[in-house]
């Protein structure tokens, strides 16, 4: 299981543990409902601690299954109708456990049978409050993962409502020879195709890397430098990719006749972060850093490469012996009066 997945069953949990806690809260506070038992606050915690991690890791498998095996292949009524049935099936699990649960430990008011217990007032309003929950763990899922990882929080904070200086490394990815394969499949089969491609692009995601933008057939990449940061992740992000991309080859000629291959800029630097729009919002990152990592992707037909680097990322590896730097030339950087040197990044053979 992948890192984000673990971290999407750590949400899903902690996520359950607080909808269970506040709906105690508001179930024995808040609102009088005709229930078959009348647990104590103790028991109340130990139903807490017991049903809010099994909830979170049931559904957020579910999650996880969903995105791994459903999502882009079925369209969305099916896939709520498949939640809805995942909802019963795991509400049904957990209907039996609490059961046993009120019958052993806490003790009903008055013998209940497993079928009066399921339909109780009670036992309906906790049903469709499991709906109201995933509905919400879901939209802010979905929010995360178009903000990109950890904006969402930031956003709410107000991170973003003023300018802010970040250095960032940024690497921009983009598709050999567009042209000639968009005029080959024409656009519904090349819109597919970068689809696929894309899609492919899940292996970056171990490398900590964030998706900052798609732009046609080109993808950014981006990571915030802090002192844990491992440099060379960032490379291995285009080459994990490169490999998954070369694993699936027989995919793509039998769909489509044509290997995707990519080249990729990348280069390390300070940006200006901010909050920017009105009729559709986004976080934005500006200034040269990423300027010169998009004229160094651009220079790679020229040099015959598939991954430069910029020198100011290039620093970072001197030490390292997992790859070859080739220095391949200079560039005058706009509106300035010095020079960027430029390097070929390739995997160490040994």
């Amino acid at each position: 299981m992948r890192k984000d997945e673990l971290m999407l069953l750590r949400d899903y949990v902690l996520g359950w543990i607080l909808a269970l806690g506040m709906w105690m809260i508001v179930r024995n506070v808040g609102v009088t409902v005709d229930a078959p038992a009348d647990p104590e606050p103790h028991e109340n915690l130990r139903m807490l601690f017991v049903f809010g991690p099994v909830a979170g890791l049931l559904f957020g498998i579910v999650q996880i299954k969903f995105e791994r095996y459903l999502f882009r292949r079925i369209p969305m009524w099916k896939l709520i109708i498949y939640g809805l049935l995942t909802n019963t099936a795991i509400m049904s699990i957990l209907f039996v456990m609490a059961f046993f649960f009120f019958k052993n430990v806490v003790g009903f008011n008055e013998p209940t049978p497993f079928g009066k217990f399921i339909t109780n007032p009670n036992a309906v309003l906790t049903f469709l409050y499991s709906l109201l929950v995933n509905f919400v763990m879901a939209s802010i899922r979905e929010i995360n993962t178009l903000l990109g990882p950890g904006n969402l929080w930031r956003l709410v904070k107000g991170d973003f409502y003023s300018p802010r200086v970040e250095k960032r490394v940024f690497m921009f990815i983009d598709l050999k020879g567009s042209t000639t394969i968009a005029e080959k499949l024409g656009h519904i089969k090349y819109s597919r195709f970068i689809q696929d491609c894309f899609y492919d692009l899940n292996v970056v995601r171990k490398s900590g890397a964030e998706v900052y933008q798609y732009v046609g057939d080109e993808v950014i990449l981006s990571w915030k430098v802090h002192e844990r940061l491992e440099y060379f992740r960032c490379l291995y992000a285009f080459w994990d990719y490169q490999d998954e991309l070369e694993k699936r080859k027989p995919y793509y000629l039998e769909k489509y006749g044509i290997a995707p291959q990519f080249k990729a800029g990348i280069n390390l630097g300070e940006v200006t972060t901010a909050e920017v729009g009105e009729i559709k919002r986004e976080i934005a990152y500006h200034g040269d850093t990423m300027n010169i990592a998009a004229r160094i992707q651009d220079r790679c037909n020229d040099y015959g490469q598939t991954l430069l680097a910029s020198q100011f990322f290039s620093e970072k590896l001197r030490e390292s012996k997992e790859f070859n730097l080739e220095l391949m030339g200079e560039e005058l950087l706009r509106g300035k009066n010095e020079v960027l040197k430029i390097y070929a990044v390739k995997r160490s053979a040994g």
